[in-house]
């Protein structure tokens, strides 16, 4: 069993006490839920993980309970990546931010650091502001990053460079398939959610991300048991890794 079967089993094992499971022989049709944007605070936390569903946590770096959160979080059925921030996404520095182009290194060693500061994170996503796409040679430079700390990547809802980048690097990837907060009325919410199972049913799987400081996890906790109706079962974003 490869550490990555490992990890998803314990993660599965740590959350699914009470998840209703697919019938013995029937095939999986699987969705994967990421909170981004957690590392401020512990209190934002709870709520997530009284879920107890598998679900993935983007945590942003160098922020007061980032190293915490990044250790915690296996024990309660979450899986931890970080939140590479591009564009001073998230109110924090960027690696690529306007500017001065970086000098040679500068980008690979600002996240190093972001992973020093979130050690427990088995994956990683660029956090980008939506006015600033950053250019290929900056995102290389952090997926390289990612090769050498053996961790997968997840592009943003739709897809970019990065997956095509990660995947010409040897980095396993997987691409969000929907934004469920794009609009932060709950009613909208709702209605994306719905979409995405919806998704899952037809293609087999899904993966939605929203922030976690927002009305999204409210939405979605309410929306479980559509979930269970739909025969979409949650796992770890990294369960969806082929």
């Amino acid at each position: 069993m490869t550490w990555r079967r490992a990890f998803v089993a314990l993660l599965c094992l740590a959350a699914g006490l009470g998840v209703p499971r697919p019938e013995a022989g029937a095939a999986a049709v699987q969705a994967a839920l990421v909170f981004v944007h957690a590392g401020r605070s512990l209190a934002a936390l709870a709520p997530l993980y009284a879920l107890r569903r598998p679900l993935g946590l983007g945590i942003l770096p160098r922020q007061p309970y980032s190293v915490e959160i990044s250790k915690d979080a296996p024990a309660h059925g979450v899986e931890p990546l970080l939140d590479v921030p591009i564009g001073g996404a998230g109110g924090v520095d960027a690696v690529a931010a306007p500017g001065p182009a970086p000098r040679d290194g500068e980008i690979r060693r600002g996240v190093l650091d972001d992973f020093f500061s979130a050690p427990g994170v088995v994956g990683m996503r660029l956090d980008v502001e939506a006015q600033t796409a950053p250019d290929e040679p900056a995102v290389r430079d952090v997926l390289e990053v990612a090769r050498a700390r053996g961790v997968w990547f997840l592009d943003a809802p739709g897809g970019s460079a990065g997956a095509g980048i990660a995947r010409t690097l040897g980095v396993p990837a997987l691409v969000a398939t929907d934004e469920i907060d794009a609009s932060p009325a709950p009613d909208a919410i709702a209605s994306r959610v719905r979409a995405l199972i919806e998704r899952a049913r037809t293609t087999g799987q899904a993966i939605g991300v929203a922030r976690l400081d927002g009305p999204a996890l409210a939405v979605v906790a309410r929306l479980l048991p559509a979930f269970d109706r739909a025969g979409v079962v949650l796992v770890p974003p990294s369960a969806l890794l082929r």
